[in-house]
């Protein structure tokens, strides 16, 4: 498994104010460099032996590897779903610059 040094964590919840505030309090923070949220997406999956489908919206935050942890938490804490989807995905690669700036930002 390739070791990343950045991250993004990645989310989908029911409505834009929620991802919103999900987005910004994260950056706010620290715990992101920054986060989009886009949507709206259509969402199919079964839940309790149903088959739904649901509009979403995304939210994708960066961060450095080391503050993963910490930033899935705070997305379970501030999440109004039972079992959210909560994604943590390697950066392998970006410009260094940008790497940098995210390192920069979400330190202590």
């Amino acid at each position: 498994m390739i070791e990343s040094v950045m991250v993004q964590v990645t989310t989908a919840v029911g409505s834009r104010e929620i991802a919103e505030e999900i987005a910004r309090s994260s950056v706010e923070k620290r715990l992101a460099a920054c986060a989009q949220v886009s949507g709206p997406v259509t969402s199919f999956f079964a839940w309790k032996g149903e088959n739904c489908k649901e509009e979403e919206w995304l939210c994708v935050m960066k961060t450095p590897s080391s503050r993963s942890l910490e930033l899935m938490e705070f997305v379970r804490r501030n999440h109004p779903y039972e079992t959210p989807e909560i994604i943590v995905s390697p950066v392998i690669g970006a410009l260094q610059e940008y790497l940098d700036w995210m390192t920069e930002v979400t330190s202590d």
